[in-house]
């Protein structure tokens, strides 16, 4: 793809070594000190307190908070967690969703310096859920824990420190107490967050106020648009993930955006979606490949809501290895035929990280041509491309990296190299054959990935993005089985549109589908020996979906166990596909 010139010029430095292994340096440097993420809340604060700082629904209708207004909320919620005898350091859990009380908690926290953790509220409603929410706050030691009014097990009452509700808080914030900050250095923990558990269980990884810094500096280095006018984002992703609650809202602040709370894209609410996007016209739009399709599918029939995004829209963004051939396509037509507003068509660019790394480690650096680019290391970063059994690891340093994970042992170190390189077990190959500094796409997870009996290395996150683009549009998610056998075997989960169609044709697509598949991959490590279609989705209350939407493996193919071992019975089953013999 071209380059753009509303981004910047790569400036990517390249080092072979003799090891094998490839540095890439981005030599565009980052502000020399870093600001403190106060800093830049404070400059808008000061600016323009009017401004509208975030939104969310509520009772039937979008209650609007300023800057100023949350500055007053979050300097009386500090007065009060101070009063309540928590000191510089100690952690505050919330479990609950995003929203304007949450929000003003994560400033105050900043302000005290206090330790914010936010952790799901869909954790309550399942045994295993509780059971994984247990191990949470165990790491994470709270000495206050907000939690909306219920009765919690006795096992995690004891564990939360003391528990307060969003009801109390909400009546500390109106008081409006002014609140004197102690001294904050940017080693200072801010957060913690926890990794989603797709390969092991979930880390709490310590989140400083460098990273936050490093990270929202290095975003302006390499977004220009961001400095050039206020942004405004409509998100729904959870503030328990990195990307949404440390990214996304940290973004805002830093650039002196509005930031406004929505409901996930469903078919039930596309149109209250619509409204806000008339409403808000935004600068940055963040989605994934489900809700994509949703939009596209309402933008088909509502030319006014098709303006009104697309009015002011820098950039769509997304992190995309799941998206299917057809939605890619779809993006890219719209994105096209606009109507676009006078800054022309939006930037389409993908992008990489990881919890350890304080979100993002890799941005484009050109419009995205393929739905698995992920970018070059960010400003002031350098990137390891690491040989590993026969694959290329991504291994990151900067300033963005975390000191640590927590525990009840005191901070653990992350997974490190003996050159202080971030071991991310994740794999990349080259956008360009022989040309890593032009960019990288995902290769998958060394974690996920096996070998056959035959010693063959199969690439899982790969290989479940070319049966996906085979299936499109029926599957949204496939779990590939074969480790201990000599081929491969998955299970495929069809999309809800598919399952209503699985009694007539749909058997009969999917058998085409994986044949046409098979014929264009046919080594050992790619081609789909049998198949069997899900009765329904992957179990989040079982596992088998972490906190980011994705798809355990392990944990899928465990509970799954029968359906695996018909999968490579040798006797006929009605039920499994066989896609050879089509």
């Amino acid at each position: 793809m071209p380059t753009d010139n509303r981004l910047p010029l790569n400036r990517i430095e390249r080092e072979n070594r003799p090891d094998g292994s490839i540095l890439l340096h981005n030599r565009a440097p980052l502000p020399d000190p870093l600001p403190d993420i106060l800093d830049r809340f404070d400059h808008w604060t000061a600016l323009d307190s009017n401004a509208t700082f975030i939104s969310e629904r509520a009772n039937d209708g979008i209650r609007t908070t300023s800057y100023g207004e949350i500055d007053g909320r979050s300097d009386a919620l500090a007065h009060d967690l101070a009063a309540r005898g928590l000191a510089k350091g100690d952690a505050v859990a919330i479990i609950d969703g995003a929203g304007v009380l949450h929000a003003a908690l994560k400033l105050a926290c900043l302000k005290a310096g206090l330790v914010h953790v936010p952790l799901s509220p869909l954790l309550l409603a399942s045994e295993h859920g509780r059971s994984r929410l247990a191990g949470l706050l165990t790491a994470a030691e709270p000495c206050l824990t907000v939690v909306p009014a219920q009765t919690l097990p006795e096992e995690l009452v004891a564990l939360c420190g003391t528990v307060t509700t969003p009801g109390e808080l909400s009546e500390v914030a109106a008081a409006q107490t002014p609140f004197e900050r102690p001294a904050a250095d940017p080693s200072d923990p801010a957060a913690i967050y926890f990794t989603s558990g797709s390969t092991g269980d979930p880390k709490g990884v310590s989140i400083t106020r460098r990273m936050i810094a490093s990270c929202q500096s290095a975003y302006g280095v390499h977004w220009p648009f961001l400095a050039a006018h206020r942004p405004a984002l409509i998100d729904w992703l959870p503030w328990h993930h990195v990307f949404g609650g440390l990214d996304n809202f940290h973004k805002m602040i830093w650039y002196g955006g509005a930031y406004h709370v929505e409901l996930p894209p469903g078919p039930d609410n596309m149109d209250a979606l619509a409204a806000r996007i008339r409403d808000v016209r935004p600068t940055i739009h963040i989605n994934v490949p489900y809700g994509i399709d949703l939009l596209l599918d309402h933008l088909a029939d509502d030319a006014s809501t098709r303006a009104a995004l697309f009015e002011r829209l820098d950039l769509i963004f997304f992190a995309g290895a799941g998206m299917g051939a057809r939605t890619w396509r779809r993006l890219q037509d719209a994105v096209t035929a606009g109507p676009h507003g006078p800054g022309g068509p939006p930037l389409v660019l993908s992008g990489y990280g990881a919890t350890e790394a304080g979100s993002t480690m890799c941005l484009g650096h050109e419009p995205a041509g393929q739905t698995d680019e992920i970018g070059l290391p960010l400003p002031g970063h350098t990137l390891c491309l690491s040989p590993v059994d026969g694959a290329t690891e991504i291994r990151f340093r900067g300033p963005n990296v975390s000191p640590g994970y927590v525990g009840s042992a005191g901070l653990g170190t992350v997974s490190l190299d003996d050159e202080g390189f971030l071991r991310t077990g994740d794999l990349a190959r080259a956008l360009h054959d022989g040309a890593p500094e032009r960019g990288l796409c995902f290769d998958g997870r060394l974690a996920e990935d096996f070998k056959l009996t035959t010693g063959t290395r199969v690439k899982v996150g790969a290989l479940r993005h070319a049966i996906l683009a085979a299936c499109a549009p029926d599957l949204q998610d496939v779990a590939i089985a074969g480790a201990g056998q000599d081929k491969l075997a998955v299970i495929l989960f069809p999309t809800a549109m598919a399952l209503v169609d699985k009694a007539n044709d749909l058997q009969t697509r999917i058998t085409k589908a994986l044949a046409a598949h098979n014929a264009a991959m046919p080594g050992s490590s790619t081609s789909v020996y049998r198949a069997a279609i899900a009765d329904g989705p992957p179990d989040r209350t079982a596992g088998e979906i972490n906190d980011k939407g994705h798809l355990v493996q392990k944990t899928c193919l465990h509970n799954r166990a029968d359906l695996v071992a018909r999968l490579y019975d040798a006797r006929t089953d009605p039920d499994i596909i066989c896609p050879d013999n089509a």
